[in-house]
């Protein structure tokens, strides 16, 4: 085995992936935490509300929305389900493809959660400035188009 070099563990520490890794479970770890009253957690409240902007989606079309392996989107969809947040229903024309409807409790549920989501969301903007934002999220968004 090679020997490695400090300078190679140094380099090491700067890849955007741990680090943007990292970043992601503290911002998770903290939606969480605000949206807790609700029953919600961060990943739940964006997939109930891509459901109700994009009305009967279907869990591959909400994995494409979202970057997120079906696995995942599956698994959080049944959650919601069993807390009569959406209804889940199979396609009249294809049998296979479900479609995803969020019902009135789940509407509800958004009321409650968006002003707890609010609170984190400008707690961070204001944290590293409206204007540091901006630029980070078109940062992000690059670095998504890039690989």
């Amino acid at each position: 085995m090679p020997y490695l070099k400090v300078s190679d563990i140094a380099h090491v520490k700067s890849c955007a992936c741990g680090n943007l890794r990292k970043t992601t479970r503290v911002i998770t770890q903290f939606y969480d935490k605000i949206l807790q009253p609700t029953g919600l957690r961060s990943t739940q409240l964006s997939l109930l509300t891509n459901i109700l902007v994009h009305k009967n989606i279907s869990v591959s079309e909400l994995g494409i929305i979202l970057l997120m392996d079906q696995t995942t989107v599956t698994r959080n969809i049944e959650i919601l389900r069993k807390k009569g947040y959406i209804t889940v229903t199979k396609e009249d024309d294809d049998s296979r493809r479900k479609s995803i409807s969020i019902t009135n409790s789940g509407e509800k549920k958004l009321e409650e959660a968006i002003p707890l989501w609010e609170v984190a969301q400008s707690k961070i903007e204001q944290g590293i400035g409206v204007e540091s934002f901006q630029e980070f999220l078109k940062t992000l968004n690059y670095i998504q188009n890039l690989v």
